[in-house]
């Protein structure tokens, strides 16, 4: 259960500087590259150190190199997707849609795994759910249109066209993208766990991953700084370092945290857990109100978090 209050803790650090990364308007390419860089040599660091777990090495399969890898590139693809979701659907949407996929690695513990939840626990996830719709509701004024057109979170005025008509089918394709991907860092965290785990070193496997995940953002950063001389800044690079430090530890808690104790509790829990404590931060350290759905939704976010603990 530590590890799994060590993960959330993480994640949350990993919000608090991605919201000072956008009030400071960081560039946000340059600060993943970064982040990526600093969990690539934490990993490093550790395997400099050595130690019972890291003399377990690397049996480097296709399948576990495949794994790696994928995991590196999903990594670092979802964020670009979630960006992508919030110009074109409103921020408010696609974090609660991104914390909702939640029902993905849920699923695939049960069906894959054999991990049957208890009945208070699939309560727990239903209301978990609508709990992340609740907590990620717009808490000032509505997302503003992009230029040029676009999809906001406001209701549209009654029509008698179809209500097919209404719908913004670029929102909903990158929405659609945003929940697979957030769904599938979780499966993939649990896919090691599950088949590789025991065998293989964490470390060594998080190194492939986040290598990986650098290697892409750091060719795009190359590009752009070649072509019109934008590099990073220093304040990128210390907040990249800083936002390396506890990407690597929600990753290698959240792995700890799914071997000892069942994906049906892990994923939910951290997921709601996460956005909770973001929530409350929100008020506390950036001065957010919250609105009434916010507060009906840290109502039903406690509550699902005890039935998930059942």
């Amino acid at each position: 259960m530590i590890f799994l209050v060590f993960a959330v803790a993480s994640s949350v650090t990993i919000g608090m500087i991605f919201k000072h990364a956008s009030r400071q308007q960081l560039d946000r390419t340059a600060l993943l590259t970064v982040n990526y860089a600093a969990a690539v040599a934490v990993a490093v660091g550790l395997l400099a150190v050595g130690g019972r777990e890291i003399d377990q090495g690397l049996a480097l399969s296709g399948t576990l190199v495949a794994l790696g890898a994928g995991t590196g590139a999903v990594l670092i693809a979802g964020f670009f997707v979630l960006a992508w979701a919030t110009e074109v659907a409103g921020m408010s949407l696609a974090i609660g849609v991104m914390r909702v996929s939640v029902v993905v690695p849920f699923l695939a513990s049960w069906g894959v795994w054999g991990e049957v939840p208890s009945p208070a626990q699939g309560v727990g996830m239903v209301l978990a759910m609508g709990a992340f719709f609740l907590l990620a509701h717009q808490r000032s004024a509505p997302d503003p249109v992009p230029a040029g057109g676009g999809a906001t979170t406001e209701p549209t005025a009654p029509s008698r066209s179809p209500v097919w008509s209404h719908v913004d089918w670029l929102a909903a394709g990158v929405l659609a993208l945003t929940f697979c991907a957030g769904g599938a860092i979780d499966v993939l965290m649990k896919t090691f766990e599950e088949g590789f785990g025991a065998e293989n070193s964490r470390v060594l496997f998080l190194l492939l991953a986040f290598g990986v995940a650098f290697l892409v953002g750091a060719v795009i950063v190359l590009r752009r700084g070649l072509r019109d001389g934008a590099w990073p800044t220093l304040q990128t690079v210390g907040w990249g370092v800083l936002l390396g430090l506890a990407n690597y530890a929600s990753l290698e808690f959240l792995l700890r945290a799914i071997e000892g104790l069942p994906g049906t509790f892990v994923f939910p829990a951290n997921n709601i857990a996460i956005m909770v404590l973001a929530a409350l931060l929100g008020v506390v350290v950036w001065g957010e109100r919250l609105s009434r759905p916010n507060r009906i939704g840290l109502g039903l976010g406690c509550v699902a978090l005890v039935l998930l603990g059942l």
